[in-house]
């Protein structure tokens, strides 16, 4: 019965065999020829989590001047000085602050303000934006680039039909000759419109609006704010200040907000290259507040978004310094790691305003930080220290474990914002001072731990282009090439970072570059960032050390591990051919 039949049936069974041999065995080769990648664990990803809380109050338009400034300049500060200090202007903006700390209109713009965060909070919740504020910016700059009124980006903002937003796109490009596309492109940017639940959040909080605007005019503040707006066009303030802003623009002299700016995208800079560099990432938010407050970018790791954010952060009008901490607060209640670094810096040029008192600050956002695990830093900007709150931002600082600083000039404030950060990584050190060129500058040796896993030096200059020649405990020169080094480029900004450096003291000298034959003012932040475990003494390095590769395993290496696998099939495979044999 088998002649004829047996060569056949059983070459089909040991195919069978040999396939399914196979299907076990190509796998699970494969698998352990990968094994040796997967014995080291992986380093776990690290989030810095920052929200940026900048003041924008009508004050961040002034420039910090100094005494090396042309006279003609001095001369006009103090006309425009001695206007804005007089007795009759004192008592004018007296009577505004008293109206707006009124008990009754600090209630009613309270209540208005609640019916925002409300509104604000629906659109983040239903993914139409970060907030409505937001969108307005947003559409503020898509007319702006139109030729358009970017001021008409609110009624178009909280228009709840589409023949409202139609009208104040009229309204606002009226002579800018925009196309059909144009116009579509801003409906769409309005993206809660047509959502029924939309036009009665905006009517409460419109209604709450009037509430408020009534509490205002019941107490002419209207009136004493156009007798404001008469007595400074009696007294050409307005002549004076657009003199001497021009002359401010002509000799390159920033704003207080635009030092706060610097500093802020330095940060994001920062954040950049180390996510390169590095072994974490960052995530960051922004408030800004004055008189009223708002989240204009919750946590994200976009920090292209919010950088195009702060371009475009103009000065408005009062400070209220609560509004800006709660909002930052709120954001991270939501979207915070308690188990990753989180750090809130605040800036401000003044006193509060308007909202709670330092008194109700103090009693109330520090014990919310500390349960967030959250530290505050924070920094006033000014011509002295006199003209901002130190002793509430001192305070904020203190009992949150963070760092307070008065800065005059933009370098103070770039370091300040790099140096928060990275505190929340590590030891800090900080180096100041200036380089001219052809004369290296020394700063103090660099101590290094056995238990140090990365060293990151973030040099940072507003101008000029300084650089560091780093030497190692061997006397090494450390450059590309050099084992765990990183060197980045940013703007203002070069980042220096070495993982698992040598033991022992590092040499840093700056020299001034490729800058022009001036000095060069440079800040120097140095982190070192322990590791999370005790490693093992290790060989000093050669500077250019060569890895001798791992010999390739042999078949019969990959194979060992899996030979009883490969018995037991032989096994039940033999058994199945000679039942199948039988059967025949």
């Amino acid at each position: 019965m088998w002649e004829g039949r047996f060569p056949v049936k059983l070459s089909k069974c040991l195919s069978l065999f040999l396939i399914g041999l196979l299907a076990v065995v190509i796998p699970t080769s494969a698998a352990f020829a990968a094994a040796p990648g997967q014995d080291e664990p992986e380093t776990p990803e690290e989030i810095v989590q920052v929200v940026l809380v900048l003041d924008v109050s009508k004050s961040m338009n002034e420039p910090i001047l100094s005494d090396d400034l042309p006279e003609e300049l001095l001369a006009l500060s103090d006309q425009i000085n001695a206007i804005q200090d007089d007795p009759e202007l004192q008592q004018i903006d007296d009577q505004i602050n008293e109206i707006w700390n009124d008990p009754e209109v600090v209630a009613a713009r309270e209540a208005w303000q609640e019916t925002v965060d409300v509104l604000n909070a629906w659109v983040i919740e239903k993914e139409y934006g970060e907030s409505q504020e937001a969108i307005m910016a947003d559409i503020g700059g898509a007319l702006a680039a139109l030729n358009c009124n970017p001021t008409f980006a609110f009624p178009i903002a909280t228009a709840m039909t589409l023949d409202e937003v139609d009208y104040w796109i009229e309204q606002s490009c009226a002579g800018a000759g925009i196309g059909f596309d144009d116009k579509q492109n801003l409906r769409d940017m309005v993206p809660y419109l047509g959502d029924p639940e939309f036009a009665p959040l905006q009517q409460t909080s419109d209604d709450a609006y009037q509430v408020y605007f009534d509490a205002l005019d019941a107490r002419n503040y209207n009136e004493i704010v156009g007798q404001r707006e008469q007595w400074i066009e009696d007294a050409n303030l307005a002549l004076f200040t657009e003199e001497f802003d021009t002359m401010i623009l002509d000799l390159g002299i920033p704003r207080k907000l635009d030092l706060a700016k610097l500093a802020a995208k330095t940060l994001l800079d920062l954040s950049r290259l180390d996510s390169v560099a590095g072994r974490r990432i960052s995530i960051v938010g922004l408030v800004r507040f004055s008189s009223d407050y708002v989240l204009l970018q919750s946590l994200t790791d976009d920090l292209d978004v919010i950088e195009n954010k702060i371009n475009v952060l103009e000065p408005l009008a009062m400070t209220n310094i609560y509004g800006g901490l709660d909002e930052a607060l709120k954001e991270l209640e939501r979207d915070s790691d308690p188990t990753q670094p989180i750090v809130i810096i605040l800036l401000s040029d003044g006193h509060i305003t308007v909202g709670p008192s330092s008194e109700q600050v103090l009693t109330d956002i520090p014990p919310r930080a500390e349960e967030l695990g959250a530290t505050i830093c924070t920094v006033g900007i000014g011509p002295t220290e006199a003209h901002v709150d130190w002793p509430l931002l001192r305070s904020l600082a203190e009992e949150t474990e963070g760092e307070y600083l008065f800065a005059e000039k933009g370098e103070e404030l770039v370091n300040f914002f790099i140096a928060c950060r990275q505190e929340q990584l590590g030891e800090v050190t900080q180096f100041t001072g200036y380089v001219g060129p052809g004369q290296p500058s020394a700063v103090d040796p660099i101590t290094v731990g056995s238990n140090v896993c990365e060293l990151s030096l973030a040099l940072n200059f507003v101008t000029g282009g300084p650089q560091l020649d780093i030497v190692d405990p061997t006397g090494t020169p450390i450059e590309v090439g050099y084992p765990g080094f990183t060197l980045q480029l940013g703007n203002n900004l070069t980042l220096y970072t070495l993982l698992t450096p040598l033991e022992g003291e590092w040499e840093v000298t700056v020299n001034s570059g490729d800058a022009p034959d001036e000095d060069v003012f440079y800040n120097i932040v140095i982190t070192s960032n322990e590791c999370q475990y005790t490693p093992t003494p290790e060989v000093t390095p050669t500077p250019s050390p060569t890895r001798t590769p791992l010999p390739e395993p042999s078949v019969f290496d990959q194979a060992t591990p899996i030979l009883p696998l490969v018995v037991l099939v032989i096994v039940v495979m033999g058994v199945f051919i000679v039942i199948t044999l039988r059967r025949r």
